[in-house]
């Protein structure tokens, strides 16, 4: 129960001090997540022949948000944020040895696992990747939170009917229980929308967007966008061809609202709404 506390407590601390700019509260978080981390190693979770790869990422991602060279450094930070992102999708699919899950706690009987891995990244990643591209027009950046209700209610409106006429969802409130409903809302705010709204929109779409500009393409900011937002609905193949469209809509409007407000906490609030709708009113996964 405390690893649990100390892993959401945080996790909601540290990212909330980023946003913020509050330095003071990420290093406070960053510290219960180093303590939840210890937990996690002590339950058998994380292998001590994994330690020296764990400093290594974490040396790669401070090289990374430190260095601010001239053009002959570009090479190497290109290198440096290519070996970074095959180390991010090395953890999020798991392929790494070291690392097994954890039960954090049961309820009715059923044991609640936590990915060690989902920790990392949410050290790992959104720490660089606050700083969006500035869209062609600033309206957006004006007025936020309308941006971010208009993009929700646009969402909302597209997905639900879709979901419900492709047979992919179904009416129904949900029977889970609250506990283990109160942990699965916690665990998606902060290791699912967090980390791949971080990842997709913080790196993925902001490096196709920044190289697009630099070739001159036409439209190079909505093929940028649209272009993440097909990779994001790549990822949910899984699911189903139906799955990866679903959640190929829902990145563009994701990313939307990331590319006009240029915070990411909007990005990350309005895929939390949409999977929040599915977890409570649809029998479906969210995306």
């Amino acid at each position: 129960m405390l690893v649990t506390a100390l892993l959401f407590g945080g996790g909601l601390l540290f990212w909330v001090g980023l946003c913020a700019g509050r330095r003071r509260g990420w290093r406070a978080g960053a510290v219960l997540l180093g303590l939840a981390l210890a937990g996690l190693a002590g339950a058998g979770g994380v292998h001590p022949a994994f330690l020296p790869a764990l400093a290594g990422m974490i040396a790669l991602a401070w090289a990374l948000e430190t260095s601010r060279g001239p053009a002959a450094a570009a090479v190497g930070r290109a290198v440096g944020w290519a070996c970074f992102v095959l180390l991010v999708l090395a953890l999020g699919f798991r392929l790494l040895p070291g690392l097994t899950p954890v039960v954090l706690l049961e309820v009715g009987g059923e044991a609640l696992r936590f990915p060690p891995e989902k920790l990392l990244l949410l050290g790992l990643v959104p720490p660089l990747v606050l700083a969006a591209v500035a869209p062609a027009r600033p309206w957006g950046r004006e007025r936020p939170v309308r941006t971010f209700l208009l993009a929700l209610a646009v969402t909302l409106s597209v997905l639900i009917p879709l979901a419900l006429l492709l047979g992919h969802a179904r009416p129904g409130w949900t029977d889970v229980p609250l506990p283990r409903l109160a942990y699965g809302l916690a665990y998606n705010f902060l290791f699912v929308c967090v980390l791949e709204e971080s990842f997709f929109r913080g790196i993925v779409q902001t490096a196709l967007v920044r190289g697009a500009r630099r070739r001159g393409w036409p439209r190079a900011d909505v093929l940028a966008v649209l272009g993440a937002s097909v990779l994001f609905g790549g990822v949910h193949l899984g699911g189903g061809i139906e799955f990866a469209l679903l959640a190929t809509l829902a990145g563009l409007g994701y990313g939307t609202v990331y590319y006009w407000t240029g915070c990411l906490h909007y990005a990350v609030l309005l895929h939390f709404a949409v999977n929040a709708v599915h977890l409570l009113a649809f029998a479906a996964p969210a995306v």
